[in-house]
């Protein structure tokens, strides 16, 4: 598989996207906020919910491109090497910091389990990708034979009815708070059409774009359309919650997707330095940016009046300090398995 410059861009932009996302709460939850203000920055924070489904999409489209007959023998052992080790360890630090708040109660072990074995923190996003390899294990010949547009559709059903079923239906959901083993927010039938999207993305990556790139103005259409339902959902029915499997968004984060992609591969002939380094260090500003963003939000409550400048610093500091933590500590031994997959040092030696 050809390195595509584009997919490493797209991922630097979606984690820049994350990045902003859980920027809002800082402003919208602030007591000196308006209340036009905190509703038009609630609506704003819904429309960069296409960022996680994206981030997870994307680890799906480079698993198809490399893989699309079959994984190889190591390929499990290295992802919980460089992805699940990161998760636990972060994880454990995430826990320990709940712990040492002063009105916590519950144990160590307690909260642990809670958060990080259940999935039910910020880092849950990884049940969902190891979801997706499985899944890639286990039904690649059969994806490879069916007609895409056959399984597309019916996935896309799936997901948009077991999504709507747990926002309306609340012993549905009960259901899969209750019995599904991990975070009911990872259940596979929510997240099973991004998986057959981002597969036959990857496998079909060629033709997909050059259609994209033919049709860019009939895709942009479509993206505009596909606003038009969050718009009236959010201020009609009063579907206010911020969360990545909104039955709203599935459609806005495919066609935000193949946009993000089309404009990263025009910026592909240009060596953009800052997006190879958020690139690089990804998984870990993922990992690690809603720690420093809890900080951050409080020491930038002053600018809260001023929207823009407040949510402008919080990503540009976020980022800093996510990116400085992981260049120290990329100088550690076994780094790897704190940062996940680690050239970044080895990037710092070939170009500067």
């Amino acid at each position: 598989m050809n390195k595509k410059i584009e997919i490493t861009y797209a991922r630097a932009f979606f984690c820049i996207s994350i990045v902003a996302l859980h920027s809002f709460p800082g402003l919208i939850n602030d007591p000196n906020t308006s209340e036009f203000s905190r509703s038009l920055n609630s609506f704003l924070r819904i429309l960069l919910l296409y960022a996680t489904p994206s981030f997870i999409i994307l680890s799906e489209i480079l698993l198809s491109m490399r893989y699309s007959t079959g994984l190889p023998k190591n390929f499990f052992i290295k992802r919980i090497k460089l992805i699940l080790t990161p998760y636990i360890l972060i994880g454990a630090f995430f826990s320990l910091n709940i712990y040492l708040s002063s009105n916590e109660s519950r144990s160590y072990i307690e909260i642990f389990t809670t958060y990080v074995l259940h999935g039910s923190w910020y880092g849950w996003f990884v049940i969902v990708i190891f979801q997706f390899y499985i899944l890639h294990a286990l039904f690649y010949k059969f994806l490879n034979k069916v007609n895409p547009l056959i399984v597309l559709g019916t996935t896309f059903l799936i997901s948009f009815t077991h999504s709507c079923l747990a926002y309306v239906h609340n012993p549905y959901l009960q259901w899969w708070i209750d019995f599904y083993p991990v975070y009911s927010r990872t259940a596979i039938p929510y997240w099973l059409f991004y998986f057959t999207f981002g597969y036959y993305l990857g496998v079909n990556y060629e033709y997909v774009m050059n259609l994209v790139k033919k049709y860019i103005w009939v895709l942009f259409g479509l993206w505009i359309l596909s606003t038009i339902p969050i718009i009236c959902i959010y201020h009609f029915m009063d579907v206010t919650y911020a969360q990545s499997n909104r039955f709203d968004i599935m459609l806005y984060t495919v066609f935000t997707f193949l946009i993000v992609l089309y404009a990263m591969q025009s910026l592909e002939k240009f060596k953009l330095t800052l997006l190879l380094f958020i690139s690089e260090v990804s998984f870990f500003i993922y990992m690690s940016h809603p720690l420093i963003n809890a900080h951050l939000s409080r020491g930038l409550a002053s600018f809260v009046d001023i929207p823009l400048i407040f949510l402008a610093l919080m990503i540009l500091f976020t980022l800093g300090f996510s990116i400085g933590i992981a260049l120290l500590l990329s100088h550690l031994p076994f780094s790897k398995f704190i940062i996940g997959r680690n050239s970044f040092n080895e990037m710092l030696k070939k170009n500067y």
